[in-house]
């Protein structure tokens, strides 16, 4: 069972979102234990991403001042590693596929997981597509957690639910 199951089948969770990077990589990393002694059960980081479409404008905004910033992939996984030598606070990174693919499927997984990193939430991976980073999350330990909309249909209910690890995240808006 991994760190996210473990704590759904305790509780019920709280759940933050920090786009790596902004204001700046040090402020997420003095916040992220915070939230976690403030009573966050996990905290997803969002990796910054030029062209990040299924965010809205806030999230839009904070991702391209962070890469303004210089944040990278890179970055965030060396903010992950940080972040996880000071709590114990699962960590997901949310980001795009594009950057993972760039980076390397199996590496990136790899990388995340030895910087702490337990899951990952790719909004424009859909899971008839994602069997390869499937296959690399499992090998590295780590959760891929699909997304569903409040108009999919049962099918596509029930493929995410057979596919996601970890949880599913469902999308408030349609």
């Amino acid at each position: 069972m991994s760190r996210i199951t473990g704590i759904l089948r305790q509780r019920k969770a709280l759940i933050s979102f920090l786009t790596a990077g902004y204001p700046s990589i040090e402020r997420t990393i003095e916040t992220v234990p915070k939230l976690a002694a403030w009573g966050c059960d996990l905290v997803e980081l969002g990796i910054p991403f030029s062209d990040p479409l299924a965010d809205g404008a806030t999230i839009q905004r904070a991702s391209h001042h962070a890469l303004q910033n210089g944040v990278t992939p890179e970055v965030c996984l060396e903010a992950a590693a940080r972040i996880s030598r000071t709590t114990d606070v699962p960590l997901v990174f949310m980001t795009y596929y594009n950057p993972v693919l760039s980076y390397g499927l199996r590496d990136f997984c790899r990388a995340s997981a030895g910087a702490g990193v337990t899951g990952l939430i790719v909004p424009d991976l859909p899971p008839e597509e994602g069997g390869d980073l499937e296959d690399c999350t499992a090998e590295s330990g780590l959760d891929l957690i699909y997304l569903l909309a409040p108009t999919s249909p049962d099918e596509r209910i029930s493929l995410v639910a057979e596919r996601s690890r970890g949880f599913i995240y469902v999308v408030s808006l349609a």
